[in-house]
């Protein structure tokens, strides 16, 4: 059983619009967001969040509550379950009257930062000094690679001695899509790569991106898609630079990486990254926040201008200015 003061903790530490925002597009009106009610066939927006009272309302079929509710009737879980939704979503522990009850959301998290500090630290391991020169060639300052917090995953047998070291059980380093298992038996997902952590929209790592400085036919690769990590949903470097998006109103979505990291080093700090080819709807809700405008920042190639096109189209029916 969830003790009921951790329960108090969550409650105090979220934010009813990063909740409802995360499953709907949301729009400032007066002192309220509004938004269209996902409870039912809603055809303008009815639903109301406060976020000062840290409820949410539907004027239109009296749906409302708070963020725990929200989940609940959204998701269809129950109550235990939409708490450990919700905790999972926003990196806060639970504690539980029962030791022996799982956290497994936050198990797969702190797998995942466990990674990510070895990653950085190999970095700058001299044996992998290839991998910083890398950087240091593509004009990549110290400030960005601390910020960005990128790493190097060493070849595979070191990742996966370092969770034996860690206890971590194979089937939850499986979930959190840090390893995965072929004919030749379990491997790392990333081996002998430059890492790129990956937050989620309220800052909690969900996974990395990885790539080769070799002549390795997959240039990037992602983790895949876990019970806490969905490439379509996810915006890199929206964590970092959502400060920015709503001091200045517009939001850079470019194709990579390296491209988000460089805007953000050239001063574009308002600059993220989709991890496909293209916006997807899954990530219109944090995109129609605060009526922020869209600037597309994509290759010059044919991919590029295609992912553009395809882009744009959803961003002009979904009504957002770009």
């Amino acid at each position: 059983m969830i003790e009921q003061k951790s329960i108090e903790h969550l409650r105090n530490s979220i934010d009813i619009a990063d909740v409802v925002g995360a499953y709907v597009s949301l729009k400032r009106s007066g002192s309220s967001l509004v938004g269209l009610c996902p409870f039912h066939d809603d055809k303008s927006p009815s639903m109301h969040v406060s976020t000062s009272r840290g409820l949410y309302h539907c004027f239109s079929c009296g749906a409302g509550g708070d963020a725990i509710k929200f989940v609940m009737e959204y998701e269809k879980l129950s109550y235990p379950q939409a708490i450990e939704k919700l905790a999972s979503m926003f990196g806060i522990e639970l504690e539980y009257s029962n030791e022996k009850t799982q956290k497994k959301d936050n198990s797969l998290k702190e797998i995942l930062e466990l990674l990510n500090n070895y990653y950085k630290t190999e970095l700058f391991n001299p044996a992998n000094a290839a991998a910083l020169s890398y950087l240091k060639e593509r004009a990549l300052s110290p400030a960005m690679i601390e910020k960005f917090e990128l790493g190097w995953a060493p070849p595979s047998q070191n990742t996966i001695n370092l969770l034996q070291k860690n206890e971590i059980e194979a089937i939850k380093a499986f979930n959190a899509g840090v390893i995965k298992n072929g004919e030749r038996g379990v491997y790392a997902s990333f081996s002998n790569r430059i890492t790129f952590p990956i937050y989620n929209h309220i800052g909690s790592i969900v996974g990395f991106g990885g790539r080769t400085i070799s002549d390795h036919p997959a240039k990037y690769i992602n983790s895949p898609q876990s019970e806490i990590f969905d490439k379509s949903r996810v915006l890199y470097g929206y964590d970092k630079a959502r400060a920015a998006i709503f001091k200045s109103g517009e939001v850079i979505i470019c194709e990579g990486y390296m491209d988000c990291i460089m805007l953000h080093q050239a001063g574009f700090f308002n600059a993220v990254a989709v991890l496909g080819t293209a916006l997807t709807p899954k990530h219109l809700p944090l995109l129609k926040k605060e009526n922020i405008k869209v600037i597309l920042s994509f290759d010059s190639d044919t991919a590029g201008q295609n992912a553009a096109l395809r882009s744009a189209e959803l961003l002009s029916r979904s009504s957002i200015d770009g």
